[in-house]
């Protein structure tokens, strides 16, 4: 008798933990208004959770809708104007003491493609899906952690970006149709994650890419029709390969080239560097 009641004891006060611990659910819309500026700074810190960003046509400079677990997660938003910037600030914080789930912090972020805009996205150990398509971007720095993570630019950007720098840790990222950015230099740095880099698009120029590879492995894809240099600087511990590379692909030892390059006014620069990882690079239709 006496141990039935301990164990009703320890179930009942199991349940109130958990109770407590499951916290309320919030859903919140955000919605910032412009009133009389040029351009846009968009700043992301999210942690971990799950995302999705998407570009529109709306009057607003940017939407959010939020769905999270106010006992694990703090939400912070801002939107202010600077002359005629605009500053949108989206940021998500884990109250201590907690653990959290993906489904702990959703977010659905739309932003505008009506302004200008530098951004710079931080996410964490989330799931996320990030559509940069007709955004006028100038400038990108997107920094993921242990994610599974998409980053797509599934229409070109109408801009021209100075610089995009990519940086992955431990993460299964895929990143689609690059070209489309339509950067003069971009940079990608990963860690010990398997990535997947379309460079497909729409080029206006020659755009020149970095990408630099820890342990993890990559496969990079180029399309076949694209003017292309490539470069690689491997060793006996990493290892660079090549797919569906045609007759009018020039190669010097690690130096690679098609035959229209030099005389196209656009196409890719590319210079791949491996340290314990391994590169295939694809050559698509």
């Amino acid at each position: 008798m006496f141990r039935k009641v301990i164990v009703a004891s320890s179930l009942l006060n199991l349940l109130f933990f958990c109770s407590a611990s499951a916290g309320k659910f919030e859903t919140e819309h955000f919605s910032f208004q412009p009133q009389d500026i040029e351009n846009l700074e968009v700043r992301i810190e999210l942690g971990a959770g799950k995302f999705n960003l998407i570009v529109d046509d709306i009057a607003e400079v940017a939407i959010a809708d939020v769905e999270y677990d106010d006992r694990k997660i703090e939400i912070l938003t801002d939107y202010r104007e600077q002359g005629r910037t605009g500053i949108v600030e989206f940021e998500s914080e884990t109250r201590k003491k907690f653990n959290i789930d993906s489904g702990d912090n959703n977010w659905d972020i739309t932003l505008s493609d009506k302004y200008p805009v530098e951004l710079d996205i931080k996410i964490g150990a989330c799931e996320s899906n990030f559509d940069l398509g007709g955004l006028p971007m100038e400038y990108l720095n997107f920094e993921v952690g242990a994610a599974e993570a998409v980053l797509r630019v599934s229409r070109p950007n109408p801009r021209q970006a100075d610089e995009i720098s990519i940086n992955a840790g431990a993460a299964s990222f895929k990143i689609e149709e690059l070209g489309n950015a339509n950067f003069k230099r971009m940079s990608f740095d990963g860690g010990m994650g398997d990535f997947d880099i379309d460079f497909s698009g729409k080029y206006t120029g020659k755009s020149k890419a970095k990408i630099s590879l820890g342990l993890g492995s990559a496969t990079v894809r180029i399309p076949s029709n694209l003017p292309v240099r490539i470069e690689t600087d491997d060793s006996f511990l990493s290892s660079v390969d090549f797919s569906n590379a045609d007759s009018h692909f020039l190669e010097d030892d690690d130096f690679y080239e098609t035959d229209d390059f030099r005389r196209s006014d656009y196409g890719l620069d590319l210079e791949i560097s491996v340290g314990l990882g391994s590169v295939e690079i694809i050559f698509t239709d």
